[in-house]
């Protein structure tokens, strides 16, 4: 998922990087043991070198919550992606 950045000093937090963060947290706490799953029609890392993964904890899709609540969206290093209609949009910030 593509989620708001936390805070880099100087530069702030994005609109609703709290509520990214901590959905994921509650969900697969620190330390709990998570399935991980891949998407055979996504590169196997992002531009960033990071791994593309799905992340389950107890049967449960950590990254459906804060997609399902707008505050992160689906990440598309390719528009094919096998789970595409499994995410949504992110919500607007107030204001913005």
């Amino acid at each position: 998922m593509e989620a708001p950045e936390v805070a880099h000093p100087p530069e702030p937090a994005e609109c609703y990087a709290e509520d990214a963060t901590g959905l994921p947290e509650r969900l697969a706490p620190v330390g709990s043991t998570v399935g991980l799953g891949t998407d055979t029609a996504q590169p196997n890392r992002d531009r960033y070198d990071r791994l593309l993964r799905y992340v389950d904890h107890d049967d449960v899709d950590v990254a459906r919550e804060p997609l399902a609540g707008g505050a992160a969206r689906r990440y598309e290093a390719d528009r094919r992606s096998a789970a595409k209609s499994r995410f949504r949009g992110r919500r607007r910030c107030p204001g913005r």
